[in-house]
């Protein structure tokens, strides 16, 4: 049996450049294979996804019926009733501050006016 292809001996530019194209279609192949296993479960969809989109959108459907709901009691529950009496509050209170500044003016004007001199 011919075993002199086992012996040791010098290693050529060729053989080296083999070694390295063989190295490289190694590691392309396996990037290669792991890229489409990897393409697989990114086009698949989860049925979490799923389920979290459909929560989603029923969140948003409850929001909006929330809201329409906030509209409707505003509508029936606010009468003119409560508005007139709102108005009124507000009136007094701006009559009220208005009299406090009258007086405020008042007292400085007084202070003023009557000033001792030096």
């Amino acid at each position: 049996m011919d075993t002199s292809f086992l012996s040791p001996g010098p290693i050529t530019w060729a053989q080296l450049i083999a070694l390295a194209l063989f190295l490289f279609s190694v590691g392309k192949g396996v990037d290669w294979i792991v890229g489409k296993l990897r393409t697989g479960t990114k086009e698949a969809v989860s049925p979490l996804t799923i389920d979290m989109a459909a929560a989603k959108i029923e969140i948003r459907a409850l929001d909006e019926k929330l809201n329409a709901f906030k509209i409707e009691v505003a509508r029936t529950y606010v009468t003119g009733d409560v508005i007139t009496r709102l108005e009124r509050r507000i009136d007094d209170m701006v009559t009220s501050v208005r009299g406090e500044m009258k007086e405020t003016r008042e007292a400085m004007l007084k202070a003023f006016m009557h000033r001792p001199l030096d």
